[in-house]
């Protein structure tokens, strides 16, 4: 279970810093834990954990140290789909990940409300979060109708596509 966990420093994190570099260095607290296992003798290791779980606990307690599961972060990188972020390991995910690079690509997910702007392009909002524009119209595109099923594909240069249950792909927006 462990394993399965992310443990994200919150306190002090600068944006532009972690910009260039996609790793997430491993909370001071959580170090400390690891560093336990080297200690030889079991009752200065059982004191070296106790010391570690309480300032890991404390750090939790006060959000310095926020502990999330995979499937929380993959939960939110969905619901961010279609917007620019910063290259945060955390938000863009592992490169070394098949699921990680499959969130990044596509995000399939059911309109929950939809209606025309205009010109042949439609606004439509995801279960999930998240509302996209059709940028294009396109005689092909199915209508987006809440209920259907629409895939947002991410395209070269930032661009995005959207393709309702078995309409043509349109390029698309997010806009909120």
């Amino acid at each position: 279970m462990i394993g399965r966990l992310i443990a994200i420093g919150v306190l002090g994190w600068s944006t532009a810093a972690y910009a260039a570099d996609t790793t997430v260095p491993t909370a001071k607290p959580v170090v400390a834990l690891q560093q336990c296992r080297t200690i030889a003798d079991a009752a200065t290791r059982v004191a070296c954990y106790d010391k570690a779980v309480d300032a890991l606990t404390a750090a939790t307690a006060s959000d310095e140290v926020v502990i999330v599961e995979r499937q929380e972060v993959r939960k939110v990188r969905k619901g961010l789909f279609g917007f620019s972020l910063p290259k945060v390991a955390f938000l863009t995910g592992r490169s070394d990940n098949e699921e990680d690079k499959a969130d990044a690509k596509e995000l399939q997910s059911t309109i929950i409300a939809a209606r025309s702007i205009g010109n042949g392009k439609w606004r439509f909002s995801i279960d999930g979060g998240g509302t996209w524009e059709t940028v294009e119209a396109n005689m092909g595109f199915t209508d987006p109708a809440p209920g259907k099923k629409v895939l947002l594909e991410a395209g070269a240069l930032g661009s995005y596509f959207a393709k309702v249950e078995k309409g043509r792909r349109v390029q698309a927006k997010r806009v909120n």
